[in-house]
């Protein structure tokens, strides 16, 4: 057992820098929980060969749609969307950090990160958006990194080889949910895929709603997902943990065999 932990804590030791958005409890049991779960998550995240071959399989069938797309006639210009953390960029390395530091996430401590624009390009994300590009496609980028935060994002994006244009990302202002400002790029463009690693990236229907609810309309949204959704796998953070029924104990949500 100690062989095992010392193994996950020196895996750690390579990981770097200050946005992981689990929050550590604290008291002494859950913190203990919650540490586990993380490191076991990052881990994931940032080692297994998995994790990039789902990254990798996302990218080229949306290279597939898009081509299939793109013999389709369209009265004006064609676009992608995209979500930017988890998406596009990593950043695990922040999170992993603030797990060894045994801190709490919190926005001062992404703001840090982001003016650092040291997050790396998730496997494949560079290559497609490129593929796009030269196919005449608008890349354009909703998220809900703040709009003081628009340089620092663009200059990261910029120096992995990742297209973006200033005008083309639409930050978060004021409303957490991204239906607005998906609407304003449909005033422009026609939207032929759209990315991210929450249900909320895709459409509204997935906004302020339980896990249960979630899971129904994923059920029936299926036909749309491979087709005009492509999503990545995010184990780190995301809306599915505040969708969770309450509970002191977090084993007790888990399902057995019925």
């Amino acid at each position: 057992m100690r062989s095992v932990q010392a193994l996950l804590m020196s895996a750690l030791l390579v990981l770097s820098i200050a946005c992981g958005r689990l929050p550590l409890k604290s008291t002494a049991n859950t913190d203990q929980f919650n540490r586990e779960y993380q490191i076991g998550a990052y881990l994931w995240f940032q080692r297994s060969g998995e994790y990039r071959a789902l990254c990798y399989q996302a990218y080229n069938l949306a290279k597939s749609k898009l081509d299939r797309e793109l013999e389709n006639k369209h009265n004006r210009k064609r676009a992608i969307v995209l979500d930017i953390d988890e998406t596009v960029l990593d950043n695990s390395y922040s999170g992993a950090d603030e797990i060894q530091r045994r801190q709490n996430w919190h926005q001062g401590s992404f703001n840090q990160w982001v003016a650092k624009k040291a997050a790396v390009g998730i496997p494949g994300a560079r290559e497609f958006l490129q593929y796009a590009v030269s196919r005449q496609v608008e890349v354009i980028y909703i998220s809900n990194r703040l709009t003081t935060q628009k340089e620092d994002t663009y200059e990261n994006l910029s120096r992995l080889g990742i297209p973006v244009k200033k005008e083309n990302l639409y930050l978060l202002s004021d409303q957490w949910g991204k239906e607005s400002r998906r609407l304003e790029v449909l005033k422009k463009y026609d939207v032929v895929l759209y990315f991210g690693d929450n249900l909320g990236d895709f459409h509204k229907d997935w906004d302020h709603k339980s896990s249960d609810e979630r899971a129904a309309l994923v059920d029936s949204h299926q036909k749309e997902f491979g087709e005009k959704f492509i999503i990545f796998p995010n184990p780190l953070y995301g809306d599915w943990e505040k969708s969770l029924p309450a509970s002191k104990n977090k084993s007790d949500l888990l399902k057995s065999i019925p």
